[in-house]
């Protein structure tokens, strides 16, 4: 509490040496006139017990939203209260005071005295006026570019005073010091080129150069480490984490928050790694599906450079508060959806490959770590718009290096070349490595990110649906959760029917189908009902924890795999063909025999011609041993139907 609460306060006068309102013992207090003329008097009377003001205007900041607070002390009959922020929209209503100091603060009664309290305190006071930043990352100031951090900023001379930073509770540990300069910053950096010795270098290489990359801007992706329990991917991670102060035992999030609070988290850390651990969808099924909802939100979110559009309650549009930093997930699984893994690149940790005598070494110079970031931040500092123009454009020079299944893949894995060469230039610069050394590391870091970008497609696979599709059919079949008709004949079962899903009666000495008709099959193929076939492919899709897209959508994709027939009539491709099943033309998705045939759930025999190192792809193949390869095709007769 400043000397200036114990004095005596006062306003503007109401009358000659009579103030309207005044600090006197310890409270606020209005004056009241009372008479008239000449007998005119000044009566005071208490508006609260305690006396307060105004320190400072606080105008805080996330670099999209301004929000301005009154950073408020006071003085109450035992002695001073605390310094409370409280924001300009909820001042007036003097609500605050009992919720901050309690049962202590008393306001009198009526809301007239509520009033003139909020006018006493504005008149009282004569506040100082300051920002506070409410995230990390860079801002402009002046001509310079400044680096946010808990504990104030980073320019191309150092630390930079006069700076304030009040970050989420998660983020307080985010606090880099001076950076260090000759032999010390060079000792810095041999200390962070320790941590490529922790792990196999297809796993430190990446989550180094995606870290030194978040500080220059933001990535269209986030970086996933993956390993079963016990292969230490958060010790490592810690350690990636330390790069920005983050010392404590934990991480600074994990997959328990909610999905608003992660939002929140990723947008105030910008220009910075945020961890975010344990992706283990486990329990309830209702539980795994909320977490894998809520992974897909935030991933999709980082991977789009997109927040959530909210409204206001008065109509209007809040602004987008779009994820501004880098995201590393680690976890035991991986997030179902296609789309949503092709926006991480992902890396895999196995049991026993964590070097745990480097681990520990690193886990003990862990403060080290944050002095190799902030010589490099200082160093990005002066020259940071010429290196996010280099980073871009070696990004888009650098893809036919890497290509992939899926572009966000050789978009991502350009991009670490693009922020590697930018590391090379600063570490041959301060004397770190020399030329035939940053040779040497280039031919591996180009080895290392081909690799990555290579181990990509598998992840990626196992959650595309054309992928999936085969397999789900056969296993609705197995599980005798639905089957097919002959084509030709209503009365009869199709040949080989227990792979159909119909299931033999010895006491009936009948073939009995399972669960509902989902097509029909013959010797050219199998033909499905779009509808029946789609609802319970789906209903096994969402069991196994990965829905399947819409049907026209799926369609779609697996008619561009040729898994489907598709044909081109009117300027458009249709996957519907017209066959005759039993007599009567039916539109149907029909499934050539030799897709069946080389289906991984297929055994590689002489009858079905699964492509090996002998054998070539089969094309139209019998569905199964059962049928004849002579068999006519002109019953089938598919045409395409509008």
């Amino acid at each position: 509490m400043q000397q200036t609460i114990y004095q005596e306060l006062t306003s503007e006068e109401i009358l000659p040496g009579y103030p309207r309102y005044r600090v006197h013992q310890g409270r606020i207090e209005m004056a009241r006139l009372e008479g008239r003329g000449e007998h005119q008097t000044v009566r005071y009377v208490p508006l609260s017990n305690f006396a307060c003001l105004i320190r400072r205007e606080v105008r805080r900041t996330d670099g999209v939203q301004d929000e301005l607070l009154f950073e408020i002390e006071g003085q109450g009959a035992d002695g001073p209260l605390p310094r409370v922020r409280v924001r300009s929209s909820e001042f007036a209503a003097m609500n605050w005071p009992i919720r901050e100091w309690g049962a202590r603060a008393i306001v009198a009664p009526g809301q007239s005295n509520r009033d003139h309290l909020r006018a006493a305190i504005q008149h009282l006071s004569d506040p100082e006026q300051t920002t506070v930043y409410a995230h990390t990352g860079w801002i402009r100031r002046g001509t310079e570019w400044v680096y946010l951090h808990a504990g104030g900023g980073i320019g191309p001379g150092g630390s930079v005073g006069g700076l304030e930073v009040d970050l989420p509770p998660e983020l307080a540990g985010f606090a880099l010091p001076q950076p260090p300069e000759g032999k010390a910053e060079l000792a810095a950096l041999q200390t962070l080129v320790g941590l490529l010795e922790v792990a196999p270098r297809r796993v430190t290489w990446p989550l180094l150069l995606y870290a030194l990359g978040a500080v220059i801007e933001h990535p269209m992706g986030s970086l996933y480490l993956a390993g079963h329990t016990g292969a230490r991917k958060t010790s490592v991670s810690m350690l990636v984490q330390a790069l920005w102060g983050h010392t404590q035992p934990h991480p600074p999030t994990n997959w328990e928050g909610t999905a608003n609070a992660l939002e929140a988290l990723a947008f105030a850390a910008k220009d910075a790694l945020l961890l975010v651990d344990d992706y283990a969808p486990t329990g309830h099924e209702g539980k795994q599906k909320e977490l894998q909802a809520k992974a897909s939100r935030i991933l999709r979110n980082q991977g789009n450079g997109v927040g959530r559009a909210r409204m206001r309650s008065d109509g209007t549009m809040q602004p987008e508060r779009a994820p501004r930093g880098s995201l590393l997930i680690t976890g035991e699984d991986l997030p179902p959806g296609h789309s949503v893994r092709a926006r991480c690149l992902v890396l895999e940790l196995i049991p026993g490959e964590v070097n745990l005598e480097a681990l520990s070494r690193m886990q003990r110079e862990v403060h080290r770590l944050s002095l190799a970031l902030s010589a490099w931040v200082r160093w990005l500092a002066g020259r940071l718009e010429g290196v996010r123009k280099q980073v871009r454009l070696r990004a888009a020079e650098r893809r036919s290096a890497y290509p992939a299944e899926h572009g966000r893949t050789t978009d991502a894995v350009a991009r670490l070349h693009a922020v590697w060469e930018v590391v090379r230039a600063y570490w041959t610069e301060i004397g770190l490595i020399d030329e035939a050394q940053a040779a040497a590391l280039e031919s591996e870091i180009t080895g290392v990110l081909q690799a990555v970008a290579g181990m990509q497609a598998g992840y990626q696979q196992d959650a595309d649906p054309t992928q999936r599709f085969i397999p789900l059919l056969l296993g609705l079949f197995s599980s005798r959760r639905a089957h097919l008709g002959n084509r030709l004949y209503a009365e009869e079962p199709p040949l080989d029917a227990e792979r159909w899903g119909w299931l033999w009666q010895p006491t009936a000495n009948v073939w009995a189908p399972q669960g509902p008709q989902v097509g029909w099959v013959d010797e050219q193929g199998i033909y499905l009902e779009p509808t029946t076939a789609y609802a319970a492919l789906n209903r096994l899709a969402m069991e196994s924890g990965e829905p399947l897209p819409t049907p026209r959508t799926l369609w779609k994709r697996l008619g561009e795999r040729g898994l489907i027939r598709s044909q081109e009539r009117g300027g458009r491709v249709r996957y519907g063909v017209g066959v005759r099943i039993q007599g009567v033309t039916r539109d149907v998705l029909h499934i050539p025999g030799g897709i069946l045939a080389n289906s991984p759930n297929s055994p590689n025999t002489a009858n079905n011609n699964v492509p090996d190192e002998e054998k070539p792809v089969g094309k139209n193949q019998p569905v199964g041993s059962n049928f004849s390869p002579n068999s006519p095709s002109e019953e089938a007769g598919y045409e395409v139907q509008v």
